[in-house]
């Protein structure tokens, strides 16, 4: 998996809040963006520390506000010393609490793939230890030597954690059915197992299998790291593009709803590129041309149809039509989030001030 020399630090300052180059767990390279309910709602934050805002995508009104928290699906996961509160973000009830040791206290770091379970951890000088907090009652207790280690994913019995070196990172396996860690670390079979580069974002699949995170090279090239937590088995997939750091961080990730494609995109290169999840290649691939962009973190968003990707740097917003080949650009808008309504009648922009305002008309309908 080494696929970039390594990245100085002064690229990691071109990173989204929070992010650093030792891992790309929940804590530094979540988005601030995601789609609940089967499409029906949006949920916006401004960081994994604010609080979470839920959009109803039908009326672009707000519905509610939860507190800070790590998401995984519909489910929020907040932390308020010792009390873990699990909440149904499409529903803004609280659905579950849990009790965590608070001296030395345990930190909230991430959720599993289903929502149902939470993990805390304590890093101590000559130790990592990691607790699995059922919503439903009951501990499983992880503990490790050394104080380098970092959450990743938990599902099932099977808990991915981040091991970090001095030149790069590798994905560790821990059984918790059986309190081991496996010995040798995941990789891509066509690869070794050192990750270099930086991360920058992540993605889950809707089902939960496929973790994919982005890493960029100091060279401006990237990569995604395809993870499938069903078979316990890592894939790097290369992207187009190279020479400049700041067109790699206008990458943004977009799960098909089925889960059978990651969808990749890339105004700063001019890039639309398909990644068949299962072959773990890419198979779709085109260039377009914009006029402007900006060097911002993307984000994209798909149409309930499947058949449009909505996709912005920050400053600008474009519309792709993958089965035409097509990236058409809509007026300059400042967005912190996107969202299509159920029925593809409008693109919610949060813009501004927390605004929320429809584009229309969209030019491919």
């Amino acid at each position: 998996m080494a696929r970039f020399a390594p990245v100085l630090l002064v690229l990691v300052l071109l990173l989204p809040a929070g992010a650093n180059a030792a891992a790309c767990s929940p804590l530094n390279c979540s988005p601030s963006q995601f789609v609940l309910a089967h499409g029906r709602m949006l949920a916006v934050r401004q960081a994994i520390d604010k609080p979470l805002r839920v959009i109803d995508l039908g009326t672009g009104r707000t519905l509610w506000r939860l507190p800070p928290g790590i998401v995984q699906g519909d489910t929020l996961v907040h932390q308020d010393g010792h009390l873990l509160t699990w909440y149904d973000a499409a529903s803004g009830r609280r659905t579950g609490d849990a009790i965590v040791d608070e001296i030395p206290q345990f930190v909230l770091v991430g959720v599993s793939q289903r929502g149902d379970r939470a993990v805390v951890a304590r890093t101590e000088t000559r130790s990592t230890t990691f607790d699995v907090v059922s919503r439903n009652g009951g501990t499983k207790t992880a503990g490790l030597p050394g104080n380098r280690w970092s959450f990743d994913a938990l599902s099932g019995q099977f808990l991915y954690l981040i091991q970090t070196f001095r030149v790069g990172y590798e994905v560790r396996l821990y059984d918790l059915a059986t309190d081991t860690l496996q010995q040798e670390p995941l990789k891509d079979p066509r690869d070794g197992a050192l990750i270099e580069g930086a991360p920058f974002a992540r993605a889950s699949s809707p089902n939960g299998r496929y973790l994919f995170t982005l890493y960029l090279g100091g060279g401006g090239g990237a990569m995604i790291h395809e993870l499938d937590l069903a078979a316990g088995r890592a894939y790097c997939i290369d992207l187009p593009g190279q020479g400049d750091f700041g067109a790699a961080t206008t990458w943004s990730l977009v799960p098909d709803a089925d889960g059978s494609t990651l969808w990749a995109i890339n105004p700063g290169y001019g890039r639309v590129v398909a990644i068949d999840v299962q072959a773990h290649v890419v198979r779709l691939h085109y260039a377009f041309t914009v006029r402007n962009w900006s060097p911002n973190a993307g984000i994209a968003v798909q149409a309930p149809d499947g058949k449009h990707i909505a996709f912005t740097d920050g400053q600008h917003v474009w519309l792709a039509t993958p089965d035409l080949a097509r990236v058409v650009e809509e007026p300059p808008h400042a967005v912190t989030a996107l969202g299509f309504a159920p029925d593809q009648g409008a693109l919610w922009v949060v813009g501004e001030r927390s605004r929320v305002s429809r584009l229309q008309p969209l030019r491919w309908r």
